[in-house]
């Protein structure tokens, strides 16, 4: 019997700096499904995307913030009901698309919704929304009861 010398050869796998990305598990799902099933285990990335988004709370607000590039003011739509907050809205896709002949793709278009429970209560009717440079940013202010009291302490003599 003879012994066969291969070579290892290294992959990007295999380096500390490797990012992950959305679509990463989806491309390291091809990578495993292909070395053992070829192209019948391909697994194909959903075709909706999600926006990003920063929800953070201040002593006075909760504050959302929405990157939405590429969109108006006029194309989103928000709403909210009780503690639920929706956010809509649509990417449209490019007029002269058939004209156009793709090497890559990533610029996303379509329909998106993001739903969010509110942690606390704000007061409705003082929901600011503001709209610049591609950046969503609605401040909805708590309710008195739903502010952070500081309580002072008195010393016992």
């Amino acid at each position: 019997m003879a012994l066969v010398k291969r070579e290892i050869r290294p992959t990007a796998e295999l380096t500390p700096f490797r990012t992950w990305g959305p679509m990463s598990l989806f491309d390291e799902f091809n990578r495993l499904f292909e070395e053992t099933l070829g192209d019948l285990g391909r697994v194909t990335a959903p075709s909706a995307y999600v926006v990003p988004v920063d929800l953070y709370e201040t002593d006075d607000a909760l504050v959302l913030e929405m990157a939405v590039p590429g969109l108006t003011a006029e194309e989103i739509n928000i709403s909210l009901e009780g503690n639920k907050l929706t956010i809509r809205g649509e990417h449209k896709p490019v007029e002269d698309q058939g004209v156009r002949r793709y090497y890559l793709q990533e610029i996303p278009h379509g329909t998106f919704v993001r739903s969010f429970t509110l942690p606390v209560e704000i007061s409705s009717d003082e929901v600011k929304a503001e709209f610049r440079n591609g950046m969503l940013k609605l401040t909805m202010p708590k309710v008195e009861t739903a502010r952070a009291k500081r309580i002072p302490i008195s010393v016992a003599q």
